[in-house]
């Protein structure tokens, strides 16, 4: 589909633009879903288009079109042309990104391009089997994702990409005499196939067990705070990667801004976000604008790096791209996103992770969308969550809430886990931090 985003630039051109951009985008979803124990859907999805955006006297017009036949594209050209026509001249535009050398990332599985709806199903139909009576599985579901994209502009650039992705688990709640605990899941995002159905059942029947177990009741003060790697990325995700945006930072709307090589974190705390590694969601060779994906240095070892751009916003503000554009249908914008937020590991065991006196090991977090990005504010309910005790888990705890400031707790690191684990948009390991402002109720 490379001819076509040719076609669509070649097209623009000759009718006047300045510049044009085309990327196209063909996503194909097999999902397979239970619910309540029985499968409830068995299905396959394709949504494929291309986007054009023209600039014309630094006035930019964009479109989306299904219709991919070239006289189509070539009315699309049109309509973008006419929309930039329309629009107000950004004075601050330079131009459209600048062909670069694209890295080599394996992201792709043909074994998961191959597979069936029959295949795609059986480790779902193996999870509600291997489930314990006293543990009710609530959804369940195996999701196959085939993605590929091309794109080509004015200034040369003609690249295309593609990956696998495989997202995988469960969602289940425990049986208790006179209720449910509360909802535990476990979802693997994966490059290439390997489902694991055993590992996630076992997983969630281990925590629903720990739960079960009659612990102390939740206490208030400043305390010791392990999160779990999903734990952390719900939290992170709306304060601390926001502050690393570098539009945030452009607008003032970071705390981070103008603190390039100052101490932010404890020492042991590093944060790239890394859009070629192998096992992250979004890696790929390319971002929406076309500029290479790259691993970018944020935070090492507690001093603060730099920040992520798309190429709007770094030529504005005199940087480079680093390739984290990505294009927004709901606004039609092209914003900055980040791909995959890693933390470097420390080499903390189990057992000297939970080496504390009283504390709370928490599992997920309620509520974290409602978090204070610009200053790192932060009150959450901790669901799923454990006491601990001397070194133990003694049980699940229920209406403790966290109420503290992102800034402030990565300066307040005591530990990190060797051990990480690949979320949505991060790999991470576990934290602990000391002093967190804990309330019960």
């Amino acid at each position: 589909m490379i001819d076509l985003c040719e076609h669509a630039v070649a097209v623009g051109e000759k009718k006047g633009a300045d510049e044009v951009e085309a990327l196209w985008v063909r996503n194909v979803y097999t999902t397979v879903e239970a619910e309540l124990g029985e499968i409830s859907k068995a299905t396959t999805t394709m949504d494929e288009g291309i986007r054009i955006r023209v600039v014309k006297n630094k006035a930019l017009g964009s479109v989306f079109t299904y219709r991919l036949g070239k006289d189509d594209v070539t009315a699309a050209v049109e309509k973008a042309l006419a929309a930039a026509s329309a629009s107000k001249k950004d004075e601050h535009w330079d131009s459209l990104p600048s062909l670069r050398s694209y890295p080599l990332v394996d992201v792709w599985d043909s074994t998961i391009e191959a597979m069936s709806s029959e295949e795609i199903m059986k480790p779902v139909t193996e999870m509600l089997e291997l489930a314990p009576q006293d543990v009710a599985v609530f959804l369940a579901a195996n999701q196959i994702i085939v993605q590929e994209r091309a794109c080509a502009n004015s200034n040369r650039i003609a690249h295309e990409d593609r990956g696998t992705l495989e997202l995988v688990g469960m969602a289940v709640v425990g049986m208790l005499e006179n209720g449910v605990t509360p909802a535990f899941d476990e979802i693997l995002f994966l490059r290439k196939y390997n489902p694991e159905p055993q590992k996630i059942v076992e997983t969630l029947t281990n925590r629903v067990n720990l739960f079960k177990k009659k612990g102390e009741a939740a206490a208030t003060g400043r305390l010791p705070v392990i999160f779990s790697p999903s734990a952390l990325e719900s939290l992170f995700r709306f304060t601390l990667f926001k502050a690393v945006s570098g539009e945030n930072v452009a607008r003032g709307k970071s705390l981070l801004s103008g603190k390039e090589g100052e101490i932010v974190a404890n020492p042991k705390f590093t944060l790239h976000d890394n859009g070629i590694i192998p096992t992250g969601v979004y890696s790929g060779e390319m971002d929406d604008e076309g500029v290479p994906r790259q691993d970018t240095p944020l935070i090492e070892d507690g001093v603060l790096q730099g920040f992520i751009w798309n190429d709007y916003w770094a030529k504005r503000t005199g940087f480079e791209s680093t390739g984290n554009a990505y294009y927004e249908a709901a606004t039609d914008e092209m914003v900055i996103q980040q791909t995959t937020m890693v933390v470097t590991p420390g080499d903390c065991g189990t057992e000297e992770l939970f080496s504390i006196k009283d504390g709370y090991y928490v599992l997920g977090l309620q509520g974290a969308h409602s978090s204070n990005p610009e200053s790192g504010d932060f009150s959450v309910v901790c669901s799923p969550a454990y006491r601990v005790r001397d070194g133990e888990i003694t049980g699940g705890v229920t209406g403790v809430m966290l109420s503290d400031n992102v800034f402030s707790l990565i300066g307040r690191i005591d530990v990190l886990g060797r051990e990480t684990r690949v979320g949505e948009i991060s790999v991470l390991p576990h934290i602990r931090f000391a002093d967190v402002n804990v309330a019960s109720r």
